[in-house]
């Protein structure tokens, strides 16, 4: 017998002793945190935090100069492609007024920049911008990033982006206007959670996910014989067209880019299947 539990009773005390008594010490029960956000989702918004509040922290001018260096524009992409376009560039702005004849002269001057289709998305036009963005990734992002995981997110999340400038640049080739935010790349992950949040079973978006998380993914068409998946791609698309319709792109004048909305969510429709790591389900034969 130990020299700890003896005669003495437990630990040096008496059976007599109320603390003989006492049950063993137990560790309290683990509880699962309220919000279980993955740690890429959380990075990303802090990564977007740290550029804006560095550029809140420059002089204007130099973060004017950033935010056009860094922005897409899409004449500056046409212009890569073809250097011919800037005679009908300076023309068009000779017409347009001021702010326009400005940053076309900003185009001319400073030349393409075939980085911007990518880095648009990490600036932000105010902390209200930002935080919007932020809500809806947390939202999405995280059943997604938890399916995926850190590297097939960061990549869908990247693609969609580029998917998103690649679509803005396509409808409107010779703008001049800066576009910026990580709306298309967020568009792309909405779109890559409705391949999946939408199919039999439960699941929660902050908590711990359930069996549809890691439940086969039901193939592109047949979203469209699932009405709430369906009913959300709809919805998603009406209201993206609405803001588009009655706005324009989002970047100088606070307007709403929906066209690389649209553009991001296709990609991450598409690119959703090479991604998914969850094996398709087996198809049966109907009778």
């Amino acid at each position: 017998m130990s020299d700890d539990f003896n005669a003495e009773g437990r630990n040096g005390h008496s059976p007599s002793d109320p603390a003989f008594r006492q049950p063993p010490y137990r560790r309290p029960a683990f509880r699962e945190p309220a919000f279980n956000v993955p740690g890429v989702v959380l990075g990303i918004i802090a990564v977007l935090c740290v550029i804006h509040a560095v550029r809140m922290m420059l002089p204007a001018e130099d973060d004017s100069y950033a935010m056009l260096m860094l922005a897409f524009i899409p004449a500056r992409l046409s212009l890569w492609f073809d250097p011919s376009l800037a005679q009908g560039l300076f023309e068009a702005a000779f017409n347009g007024g001021g702010l326009q004849m400005a940053l076309t002269r900003f185009v001319l001057t400073e030349g393409s920049a075939p980085w911007s289709v990518l880095t648009y998305a990490a600036l932000h036009g105010s902390w209200m911008h930002l935080a919007f963005n932020a809500v809806w990734l947390l939202a999405f992002g995280t059943p997604v990033a938890r399916r995926f995981g850190t590297v097939r997110f960061l990549v869908l999340f990247i693609a969609a982006a580029v998917a998103g400038s690649l679509f803005y640049w396509v409808m409107r080739p010779l703008d001049v206007t800066p576009m910026v935010g990580a709306s298309g790349a967020i568009s792309g992950v909405m779109a890559a959670a409705a391949r999946f949040v939408f199919g039999p079973g439960k699941m929660a978006m902050f908590g711990r996910s359930t069996s549809i998380l890691y439940a086969p993914a039901q193939p592109l068409v047949g979203l469209l014989e699932n009405k709430q998946a369906l009913g959300f791609i709809i919805a998603w698309l009406v209201i993206n067209l609405i803001a588009g319709f009655a706005s324009g792109a989002f970047g100088a004048d606070g307007e709403i880019a929906w066209e690389a909305h649209i553009g991001g969510f296709l990609a991450g429709l598409v690119l959703f299947m090479p991604l998914d790591p969850i094996p398709r389900a087996p198809r049966h034969p109907r009778a």
